[in-house]
């Protein structure tokens, strides 16, 4: 019989094995642009009509 962890448990043992791999301020950029990427596509689609029904 296999016992599962809790969730939280398990989340927080893997977090805590990643973390020394993690750059974190190259992950923070990388996240900053992929925000800024969306905020931009956001816009972009923001001027199309919209479909009736749509």
């Amino acid at each position: 019989m296999v016992e599962a962890l809790d969730p939280a448990e398990l989340q927080r043992l893997v977090l805590a094995a990643v973390a020394p791999h993690v750059d974190q301020a190259v992950l923070d950029a990388c996240i900053a642009e992929q925000e800024r990427q969306r905020d931009r596509l956001r816009a972009f689609t923001a001027g199309w009509a919209r479909r009736p029904g749509g």
